[in-house]
């Protein structure tokens, strides 16, 4: 069995039918510091040992929904792997802006969650 690399949480992204809204309410609620526009995506700044993250604008196919990141070396190969253990496919392996590579699934339960990785993979 292939282990996980890296496979720990480094980010978290909420989608929102109202980016502004919800970065006032957590900002307000927890004192997290946004930055980015809106209408793409507004990054929170982490807070004393906390991970990174953001808010994007809810997609109609998708909807809102909080979810969590998990950092691997191989995207694509993760994601079949999860497809293999039952996982259902939301958006399959895409390269994003800033050289950012990922998926969102769920699982056997319906949660959702992401697999990424930045940059070049590693062995």
């Amino acid at each position: 069995m292939a282990s996980p690399a890296r496979g720990k949480v480094t980010w978290f992204e909420l989608a929102s039918s109202d980016v502004a809204r919800a970065a006032e309410f957590y900002g307000e609620l927890f004192g997290w510091e946004f930055n980015g526009d809106a209408d793409i995506y507004l990054a929170a700044s982490p807070v004393a040992g906390g991970i990174a993250g953001g808010i994007i604008p809810a997609t109609p196919d998708v909807g809102t929904y909080a979810t969590f990141g998990v950092e691997v070396d191989e995207v694509d190969d993760t994601y079949a792997r999860a497809l293999d253990k039952g996982a259902t496919s939301v958006v399959a392996p895409t390269d994003n802006p800033g050289g950012v590579r990922s998926a969102y699934l769920r699982d056997a339960d319906g949660s959702l969650f992401a697999i990424y990785r930045f940059g070049a993979s590693s062995s």
